[in-house]
């Protein structure tokens, strides 16, 4: 697909006013820039854009309501249509009137116009378009199998577009402002000089778009493409599975094993329960490379970051400690195409928890291979089984869409507030947050919860374990929060600042009272006891305003790069192995999730010089070089050095502790301050060793395990259920979406050029022909001349 740097590329093209001449026929415009509207597969079928055939289609450039509605033949044209026009009754009313056995009308593809002088941003805004269905991940999606409560309308505005296949008709957004007003004049144009050539029968040449989007046919969904075989047998996927990493951490100290000894005799568990603090890391819309998600995503991250900022500066590592459950932090990754991070993380630890092969249990590296240092699986393929060591689940607390408020100052806490159940502590706890500058509300829906990482806790603990969670709206999402579409960002809308502040604060309170819970559940106490520990923070705050910038504007900011380059630094130090800094969050930033492999996420064992997606062979641990290995994305790993950072200083400040200079981990070996039996110290983007907090977990559908013995990018298709868990007749079945992006050329694009028409092409055949027979009469003349002369 499109890279970051090329995407970023296209949003900041160029403003002088465009031409017939100039950028029509120069190189940087007859290639028009554009975002595509790509191909995904999933378990039934498909989604999203694509040509029929793999040679390219062109059209002329017409509006779509001059094609939709006129009497007289356009023949194959390309719609022009506004933004606020692409919607799934406008796209009806253009493949009807194209089907139709009495048109003459083709429709070959459409270009989405950024907002030109029919309508601008403000209007846009109060629109609240959202491409993603009334009913997120619900009935009729996909997803709808692994949803809770999963028909109720939270986004109101929701057209539905993103889960429409729309085969044969591809479509692009064409970013630039000053390229989008002159397409639509020269569309608008070319109506009226149709129109007037049905009446003089006189024809013009006409600019067309040229579209090269081959994605795959159209009986095709994931399983088929991932199990591809060549004629000659070779297996040859022809997708990727969607996914990444989820970054947890922990806040305090490892449990030194005598704690868990003792606790084992007295509960019957050796591990303290954990209360998650959670929220998603990713959106989409239809066009995969314009995700801003401002927030959808960007404000979930900013605020759960600086939720984990005010607990680790606020509490000591004593204190957290001694707390009666511990406080995990969850960023979730692939949430918008079936809660693969949640859903992923949840299954390892507890529903049913994860089972390596017997066997395959192994250091993450052959050159540290002692008692006590990090432990893998080699199949299924887990780099990192620190999960293992998590307590029972107690609850979550899921945060979403705080950046875009329905109600000026207002917070919504989603959930049964019952009292006598964790659940109802968990809600109760949060409405007793409420503060002089922000009130916390009870949604007035009853019995049904938004799409969250929550959603995958109720769904896969059948009930027994919930929680609550924190929003930005009450009944539907905020009119101006563009649910996963191109527009949700800071720049059509600002985000509320002071919101973020505010839920960022009431997280982080929450999280230190759910913690506190000794069994009494008063929501009251807990709530004032952890308002006068953590302070308020401010929406002046250097740090929020400083990641407000890069999670909102400049995705390849200093900092996330600083903390990338450190994270790289540490991989190559652990591994001997540098893979380089992972994929940038782009400028503007980005936020789709991205496919799944080696370049974007999916760890890998090294066997030798062989590198391996799983592995079940009896080679691994024979050479020092041996190790798993994980390239992520940036922006997964700058919150994880965020993590580390923010928690592993055990409220300590740079006044108390002379935090020790580093380059790499293998610099802090030897620190003092995280002296903890089974504690680490780790460096981190700021240069300083802290101790260790944070964990990548793998990001992919359920369905999908990476298959041994092959390098990354070869899955296996496996059923993760059996009808008989339902009373059935045993039969083996899939739950999940099985979400993949389809395999495209590098060719791939859209050309804008005046055709000159088949005429042109005619009288410059003439024309050539009669020249080559005036060359060769010239020729035979010269030449008998020449001999005349006995000159030749």
């Amino acid at each position: 697909s499109i890279s970051t740097a090329e995407a970023s590329s296209l949003l900041t093209l160029t403003k002088h006013s465009p031409t017939l001449n100039e950028p029509f026929q120069a190189s940087n415009f007859e290639r028009l820039p554009h975002v595509p509207c790509v191909t995904l597969f999933h378990k039934e079928g498909r989604v999203g854009c694509g040509t029929y055939e793999r040679d390219s289609v062109t059209g002329t450039l017409v509006p779509w309501s001059t094609a939709a509605s006129s009497s007289s033949s356009v023949g194959s044209y390309v719609a022009v249509m506004d933004q606020s026009e692409f919607t799934n009754d406008n796209l009806d009313s253009l493949t009807s009137s194209s089907s139709s056995s009495s048109s003459s009308s083709s429709l070959v593809g459409i270009l989405v116009l950024n907002a030109t002088t029919v309508t601008s941003m403000e209007q846009l805004v109060s629109l609240g378009l959202s491409p993603a269905p009334q009913n997120p991940q619900g009935e009729g999606t996909p997803s709808a199998q692994v949803s809770a409560n999963s028909e109720y309308a939270w986004n109101a505005h929701g057209d539905g577009l993103t889960n429409r296949n729309l085969y044969g008709i591809p479509t692009v957004l064409v970013t630039s402002d000053s390229v989008s007003d002159y397409l639509l004049q020269v569309a608008t144009d070319q109506a009226s000089q149709l129109q007037a050539s049905s009446v003089s029968g006189d024809t013009e040449p006409s600019v067309v778009a040229e579209f090269n989007y081959y994605m795959g046919p159209e009986a095709m969904d994931s399983q088929t493409c991932l199990e591809w075989r060549d004629t000659d047998g070779t297996w040859s996927p022809k997708c990727l599975p969607l996914g990444g990493n989820s970054i947890w951490a922990t806040a305090g100290s490892p449990e030194l094993v005598q704690e868990q000894q003792d606790r084992r005799l007295e509960q019957g568990s050796s591990q303290k329960d954990i209360v998650i603090m959670a929220t998603s890391m990713d959106a989409t819309s239809m066009f995969h490379d314009a995700v801003p998600a401002a927030n959808a995503a960007a404000s979930n991250i900013l605020t759960l970051l600086m939720a984990a900022k005010l607990v680790g500066s606020s509490l000591s590592d004593e204190t957290l400690d001694a707390l009666p459950k511990r406080i995990l932090f969850g960023f979730f990754q692939g949430e918008s195409y079936g809660f693969l991070g949640s859903r992923s993380f949840l299954q390892d630890v507890a529903y049913p928890g994860f089972t390596c092969d017997e066997g395959r249990t192994v250091y993450q590296n052959s050159r540290h291979a002692n008692d006590g240092d990090p432990e893998a699986c080699l199949y299924p393929l887990r780099p990192n089984l620190a999960f293992s060591d998590l307590g029972d689940i107690a609850g979550m607390i899921a945060l979403d869409q705080v950046g875009v408020l329905t109600t000026e100052n207002t917070l919504y806490v989603h959930g049964d507030a019952e009292e006598g159940t964790f659940d109802g502590f968990l809600a109760n706890v949060l409405l007793a947050l409420s503060s002089d500058d922000f009130t916390v509300a009870a949604s007035s829906v009853e019995g049904d919860y938004p799409p969250t990482p929550l959603t995958s806790l109720m769904q896969l603990s059948e009930g027994g374990v919930g929680g609550a969670i924190l929003s930005g709206y009450d009944d539907a999402f905020a009119t101006g929060s563009m649910y996963h579409s191109h527009l949700d960002s800071n720049f059509v809308r600002p985000i509320d600042m002071d919101a973020i502040a505010a839920a960022a604060t009431i997280m982080a309170r929450a999280a230190l009272a759910t913690a506190s819970d000794d069994g009494d559940m008063d929501s009251d106490t807990a709530a004032q006891n952890a308002a006068t520990a953590i302070p308020s923070l401010s929406s002046d705050d250097e740090t929020l305003l400083e990641l407000a910038d890069c999670f909102f504007t400049n995705g390849n900011c200093k900092l996330l790069i600083q903390h990338g380059l450190v994270e790289r630094a540490n991989t190559k130090q652990a591994t001997g192995l540098d893979l380089g800094l992972g994929s940038p969050l782009g400028t503007p930033p980005n936020y789709y999730t991205g496919i799944y492999n080696a370049d974007e996420g999916q760890p890998f064992v090294q066997v030798g010089t062989s590198y391996y997606g799983a592995y079940t062979g009896d080679e691994y641990g024979k050479k020092t070089t041996d190790a798993f290995v994980t390239r992520p994305l940036l922006l997964e790993m700058a919150i994880h050095g965020l993590l580390n950072d923010y928690l592993g200083r055990g409220s300590r400040s740079e006044e108390t502790t002379n935090f020790k200079k580093c380059s790499n981990t293998d610099d802090c070996s030897k620190v003092s301050y995280c002296s903890a039996t089974g504690d680490s110290a780790v460096c981190t983007g700021n240069k300083q060793c802290v101790c260790s907090r944070a964990n990548f977990h793998i990001a992919v559908d359920e369905a999908f395990v990476a298959a041994p013995n092959n390098f990354t990018g070869h899955f296996d298709v496996s059923p993760v259920y059996t009808a008989d868990e339902d009373g059935g007749d045993g039969e083996s079945y899939i739950r999940s979406a099985m979400y993949t992006e389809a395999f495209w050329s590098s060719s791939v694009g859209v050309r804008v050029y005046r055709d000159a028409g088949k005429s042109t092409g005619t009288w410059a055949l003439v024309c050539g022909i009669l020249t080559f027979a005036l060359c060769i009469g010239s020729t035979l003349f010269l030449k008998k001349s020449l001999k005349k002369e006995k000159l030749y």
